[in-house]
């Protein structure tokens, strides 16, 4: 893929602004150009982004593999690991913006980052396994799912 002008800005000037970007395989494959096949890959990624990159933490999505939902987030010093079993379900449309904004929203409510990131992660997961089709193709995930899972405890 080649962005011109686009890809030097997201990498140079965005990048280096970020509290924390939440790539998944084929966006972190485009900042690092690598290709990432195993977890090992996930986690240099997600290395790569902080340390080359200027990005102050990186939370590599690993989705797009095969088995569990396993994510990687570098914080700079260490790297944390976030799994969740996936769900048979074709629901999974708006997952990484869903990820994305709940790790928003904890960090705004003042968590720590690690601690932001496990309840988006529960947060999502629940969306997921709540999820309902709707529609055809892949539908949306159910974002009062966590209630769900409230109501299970």
């Amino acid at each position: 893929m080649n962005c011109g002008r686009g890809e030097g800005f997201l990498k140079e000037q965005l990048l280096p602004l970020a509290t924390v970007v939440t790539p998944n395989i084929p966006e972190a494959e485009f900042i690092t150009g690598q290709k990432i096949h195993d977890i090992n890959d996930l986690k240099a990624a997600a290395s790569e982004i902080v340390e080359k990159h200027g990005a102050r933490a990186a939370l590599v999505k690993g989705g797009h593999l095969e088995g569990d939902a396993v994510d990687y987030l570098y914080d700079g010093n260490t790297i944390h690991t976030f799994h969740s079993k996936r769900f048979d379900t074709t629901s999974t449309h708006g997952t990484g913006c869903t990820y994305s904004a709940a790790i928003t929203a904890y960090l705004s409510k003042g968590f720590p980052l690690y601690e932001a990131v496990n309840k988006a992660k529960q947060f999502v997961t629940a969306a997921i396994k709540h999820s309902f089709p709707l529609g055809a193709g892949n539908g949306p995930t159910n974002h009062w799912g966590i209630r769900e899972e409230r109501v299970e405890q």
